[in-house]
């Protein structure tokens, strides 16, 4: 078993905020949802300051700045904060004439919007809050006239903005919440399922010249929907509970998830799909935060789904066999899906369903451990299987499995007990203790947000 390299992932992940390497050029039209893996690293390693530290866009220099320029952790909050609402994309306002429940002030009709939320990059130039403001007050055909047809928000980059301004302890005052929550609407489709981009030129729209593209609707995209809809209002607990439930669907939502239901158990991205490990952890994840895991898994006509999941599940570990023993190649890594590789996201997405569904003390979890931690980079950040280079997804994933892995009674033998891997006792006592004490100062992880507990 490798030590822990916590210094190393610090560097490693705190460069990667101020440079990456080329072939990171290719995903520039996504660099938020990189920065987000950054961001999110380094809080689990503690480097960013606790919560209710006040907005890091409107305090002072020792609010917005994490340590030195000659230190490992550097960051500067109010740059990456501002940077992040720059990102914001103009919402196209729909005057629906014949609804009277919610109309605004002086208006005479009630006002929806398509189009609200992030995009990903700068490819289009950063978005102007100010004018931003003055030109949601306009027509729609004025809004349309001036926008780019490709300068539209994504769901996901909503997502992991939301999730990354949070832990930079940023208040999203900034954000019109309402905004994007009825772009929301806009996106949720009849079968309960989400679009992935928002629509910003509306009156132009014809639903009828759509491409037959089901993977801009499946389960990433509803995990997504799902996770905004609940950073965005889960606070607002005093509101009006009609309210907050109007946004989304709950009902076609959750017809939808179990519609992707596999033979085996597994959850497909679409219906009819083969199940997934990734789409696994969005469909569990997605019941949880609608608040009906439990209803869902009690229903008379889903009897023995569950324990057919978790069983999908746990059989996703790779066990080891004799020549793995003799040669201390791949350890018990988590596969993505029956007969193929080990990969070290899928700890992740397979151990965070598991722990969602209180069944993650049922794998190895310290022979996962090794895994993950055999494809760590003498250069900080973790690769997809072992020998890969670093990359911050994988990086991002490995981390947080790791500190996932303290919980549920995952590893609580401390390297020794029922289920341990054989080759554990091989190890040396000081490495084992090194590892378990070095997971132990990670930040705790709520694997249903995708986000440190302390920022939820």
């Amino acid at each position: 078993m490798k030590k822990f390299e916590r210094l190393r992932h610090i560097r490693y992940f705190t460069h990667s905020l101020r440079t990456l390497p080329k072939q990171y050029s290719s995903a520039d039209v996504n660099r938020l949802s990189l920065v987000h893996f950054c961001i999110q690293s380094l809080d689990i390693l503690g480097c960013l300051p606790a919560a209710g530290g006040g907005n890091g866009g409107n305090g002072g220099e020792e609010e917005i700045v994490c340590g030195t320029v000659n230190e490992d952790v550097y960051i500067n909050r109010g740059e990456i904060i501002d940077w992040i609402h720059g990102l914001s994309t103009l919402p196209t306002i729909i005057v629906d004439d014949n609804d009277d429940s919610s109309k605004d002030d002086g208006g005479d009709g009630v006002k929806r919007y398509a189009g609200g939320g992030f995009k990903g990059g700068t490819y289009l130039g950063l978005s102007d809050e100010n004018n931003n403001e003055e030109q949601q007050n306009q027509s729609s055909s004025q809004q349309q006239q001036q926008q780019h047809p490709y300068d539209h928000s994504h769901i996901a980059m909503t997502y992991v903005a939301l999730c990354t301004l949070k832990a930079l302890n940023d208040d999203l005052s900034r954000i019109n919440k309402h905004v994007i929550l009825s772009t929301l609407q806009q996106l949720q489709k009849d079968d309960g399922s989400f679009r992935a981009i928002s629509l910003t030129d509306v009156d132009g729209y014809d639903e009828t010249k759509e491409v037959e593209a089901e993977d801009d609707c499946d389960l990433r995209f509803m995990y997504a929907a799902i996770a905004v809809w609940y950073l965005l209002t889960h606070e607002d607990d005093n509101d009006d509970d009609s309210d907050k439930y109007s946004y989304i669907n709950i009902e076609s939502a959750t017809n939808y998830i179990l519609s992707c239901k596999s033979y085996d158990g597994a959850l497909g991205l679409t219906p009819g799909r083969e199940g997934h490990g990734g789409s696994t952890f969005c469909g569990i994840a997605s019941l949880y935060l609608m608040g009906v895991l439990d209803t869902v898994m009690s229903r008379q006509d889903l009897v023995g789904w569950k324990d057919t999941l978790i069983y999908w599940c746990v059989m996703r570990q790779r066990a080891l066999n004799n020549d793995d023993l003799l040669t201390e190649e791949y350890p018990c890594g988590m596969q993505g899906r029956p007969n193929k590789l080990e990969d070290t996201c899928y700890s992740y997405w397979i151990g965070g369903a598991l722990h969602l569904l209180d069944s993650s003390h049922l794998i190895d979890g310290w022979a996962l451990r090794e895994y993950v931690l055999k494809c760590q980079s003498p250069y900080g950040g973790f690769g997809k299987v072992v020998g890969c280079n670093p990359d911050l997804l994988h990086s991002f994933y490995s981390m947080a499995w790791l500190t996932l892995s303290k919980e549920g009674g995952c590893c609580d033998d401390d390297g020794g007990g029922e289920g341990q891997h054989v080759m554990q006792q091989q190890h040396e006592s000081e490495v084992a203790t090194q590892v378990r004490e070095s997971i132990d100062t990670l930040s705790k992880f709520d694997c249903a947000l995708g986000m440190c507990s302390k920022r939820t």
